[in-house]
């Protein structure tokens, strides 16, 4: 009798194996299909990427003799959560095999349908409708000899200008595109989507940012990068305008780190410092008396905003003792920021408002 698990079957007989050719006519080779053998957690994330790159449903495989008995480690969320919302696994207890049915993401379908003309061909019309207008955007934002760099820049901020993050809205591709807001999930499926039409490499992050969050990790130029448009969203300044923000545009781990949490096993390491927004604009800075001065130029210039990150921010009641020290008679009549509650951050002041 089977043993029924949170999310897994067990079952306690030997599957008799996948058959390719009809047994019925007499003289016909019966031929099985390869069966793969898996033997460590790093071959099974590595076989993963080529059945999510399909949308392949279900998948199956078998655990070597050794790992039989850690058969827990190899169906749990883990190991599918950050492709499928869903899944029931069935356990072979005598031989170990398993098969994963999975109720994948839309972002998975949608991509596989870019990769593979035939998957496409099989996607119900309102994901079709999903996948052209996500093609129309996209394409839309793309301009001939872009970098990879300016690609992403530009998906990243269409999603968070023209985006509204709702919490209790939808984790769809469509919610967002579609119909405007969605869940942090929809943002992260919408990015990995629009980066697939872009020919960007990234995956969805599923982890902790003051409760369950997703975000996105995205290659550029070999290196992996954290991206997060849900926190980048536009934000109220301390006028009561929208801001846009790009404090969580392409971090590394430990940047990352400070208000993020995740299974690092399970994702790869994030180490590249080259691509961080701030620093690749040349707007990092390490002293308030710098980063007051390339405001000051830019609104000499006729900028109404200016963002940089500051890293001795300190708090807001610190940094507009700061303005108010440095101002002059030439300062701005009136200026209104956005910046973090303590420490280094992002700052953004609007000239003005």
């Amino acid at each position: 009798m089977p043993l029924l698990l949170p999310g897994v079957l067990l079952v306690q007989c030997a599957p008799a194996g996948m058959v390719t050719a009809s047994p019925s006519l007499a003289g016909v080779l019966i031929q099985k299909e390869p069966e793969l053998v898996v033997a460590s957690r790093e071959q099974l994330a590595a076989e993963l990427q080529g059945w999510i790159s399909c949308a392949q449903n279900p998948v199956r495989f078998r655990l070597a003799a050794p790992l039989k008995s850690q058969w827990l480690r190899f169906t749990g969320e883990e190991v599918w959560g950050e492709y499928a919302r869903r899944c029931s696994a069935t356990y072979m207890e005598d031989s170990g095999h398993i098969t994963l049915n999975l109720e994948y993401r839309d972002y998975v379908r949608l991509r596989a349908a870019l990769r593979t003309p035939d998957f496409r061909a099989s996607l119900s019309g309102e994901e079709e409708r999903v996948l052209s207008l996500a093609e129309k955007r996209t394409r839309a934002l793309l301009r001939p000899g872009m970098s990879d760099v300016e690609k992403l820049l530009a998906v990243h901020d269409y999603l968070v200008q023209h985006g509204r993050y709702d919490a209790g809205a939808g984790g769809n591709v469509a919610d967002l595109l579609g119909d405007g807001s969605g869940s942090c999930e929809a943002y992260s499926a919408a990015l990995c989507v629009m980066l697939e039409i872009a020919g960007i490499p990234a995956r969805l992050v599923t982890g902790d940012a003051d409760g369950p969050h997703a975000w996105n990790m995205v290659k550029l130029g070999g290196t992996w990068y954290h991206v997060d448009a849900t926190w980048d969203d536009p934000v109220l300044g301390n006028s009561g305008t929208q801001v846009v923000s790009h404090s969580y545009f392409c971090c590394t781990d430990a940047e990352m780190a400070r208000t993020h949490r995740w299974n690092r096993a399970a994702y790869p390491a994030c180490n590249g410092a080259d691509c961080y927004y701030y620093r690749s604009q040349g707007i990092y800075f390490t002293s308030f008396a710098a980063y007051w001065r390339a405001a000051m130029a830019a609104w000499r210039s006729g900028a109404s905003r200016f963002e940089g990150y500051l890293t001795t921010y300190g708090s807001p009641a610190a940094f507009r003792a700061a303005m108010q020290q440095a101002s002059t008679p030439d300062s701005p009549a009136r200026i209104s920021w956005t910046g973090p509650e303590t420490g280094a951050g992002a700052v953004i002041v609007s000239f003005g408002g």
